[in-house]
């Protein structure tokens, strides 16, 4: 039990104690008046013949040595019912200072849970403050992450249309070429006529590097394809990179962590503290100790009635009486006669 150990000496030692205190003793008497009314006289003052008879007929003697029984003795008359008394008060002592020492278990145990629910209150508030902390960082992550990504996700869409409007510029650009050369739909060098050797090497190396040039495609193709960018520059782009970016801060605007913590109906199994505390309090609550299961002490031998009384003992006063009074005797004839013959010497001188 917590704050509650006691040594077989110690135990002893206070049981003594008990068994030495008028207190106790007039508890006693308060409790089982029956056990020593023969003692009261009614003309006299109650607390003043119990007092009287506990600290002159009662005494305990202490042990010579440590682990030596202790003897709890009393002196009564006829009208007194000693073993009685004596064996019950012993008996009602002990249970008494079993349920003390019961009660005082069951006093710590109770402290000891207290203090832990104490503690479990605490570590609940301060993991309650972690949680309301690790949002907020959260929220403030995500809040700079989803602006960052924002950022990037206009600057991504201000790319794409800058390409479509540098397509545009291009695809004007060959337009006027195509439509000063006067191609009209999409043909190939040698369709706009004789070539010379030179210039069909030229076209050659351009068409092995990257194609022909644009305007080849003619002014109707150049035309149609401008206006359709034109008419769609404005347009949402759905590139790889936009659909990342999108898709991350989808994530950041739905955060699974932050919703989870926050739909937490009970935040106590994820405290270690909180839950070694309520562990440690079923324990406790199962140290149930009752009187029954305490052994303080062990009575040797119990008060008996004695054969006859210890005093006045009549026959040994007799016997003594006779001893000394031939003694007596004896010596005064020998003084006599010394005396005597005292006399008779002072007569002869």
């Amino acid at each position: 039990m917590p704050e509650t150990s006691y040594s077989e000496s110690q135990a002893l030692e206070e049981f003594s104690q008990r068994l030495s205190s008028y207190e106790n003793f007039r508890s006693f008497y308060e409790i089982k008046p029956d056990a020593i009314n023969s003692i009261i006289q009614d003309e006299l003052d109650t607390d003043s013949q119990i007092r009287s008879f506990f600290f002159n007929q009662i005494s305990i003697t202490p042990p010579r040595e440590d682990e030596a029984p202790r003897t709890l003795s009393l002196q009564y008359n006829e009208k007194t019912n000693g073993p009685q008394i004596l064996n019950e008060y012993f008996r009602w002592t002990e249970e008494m200072y079993s349920q003390v020492l019961v009660d005082r278990a069951s006093r710590a145990v109770d402290n000891a849970i207290n203090r832990n629910k104490a503690k479990m209150d605490a570590h609940l508030r301060a993991h309650q403050d972690d949680i309301a902390a690790r949002i907020e960082i959260l929220q403030e992550e995500d809040k700079i992450r989803i602006a960052e990504l924002e950022d990037r996700l206009e600057a991504e869409k201000q790319s794409v249309v800058a390409s479509r409007e540098e397509r545009v510029r291009i695809l004007e650009h060959a337009e006027q070429i195509a439509s000063n050369l006067g191609i009209e739909k999409p043909t190939t060098p040698r369709d706009l006529g004789r070539q010379t050797q030179d210039r069909d090497v030229i076209y050659t190396e351009i068409n092995s590097r990257g194609g022909l040039p644009l305007y080849f495609m003619g002014v109707d193709a150049l035309r149609a394809e401008r206006e359709v960018i034109e008419q769609n520059l404005e347009e949402d782009a759905n590139t790889q990179e936009i659909r990342n970016i999108e898709s991350q801060l989808q994530q950041l605007i739905n955060n699974r962590t932050i919703e989870t913590i926050t739909n937490r109906e009970n935040q106590t199994p994820f405290i270690e503290e909180y839950n070694n505390l309520r562990s440690q309090n079923e324990i406790l609550s199962a140290n149930i100790i009752s009187p029954s299961e305490i052994d303080i002490v062990s009575a040797i031998h119990w008060a008996y009635q004695p054969n006859g009384p210890e005093s006045p003992r009549s026959s040994l006063i007799i016997a003594l009486s006779l001893v000394f009074g031939s003694m007596l005797g004896v010596i005064l004839v020998f003084i006599l006669n010394f005396i005597a013959s005292i006399k008779k010497y002072k007569k002869q001188l």
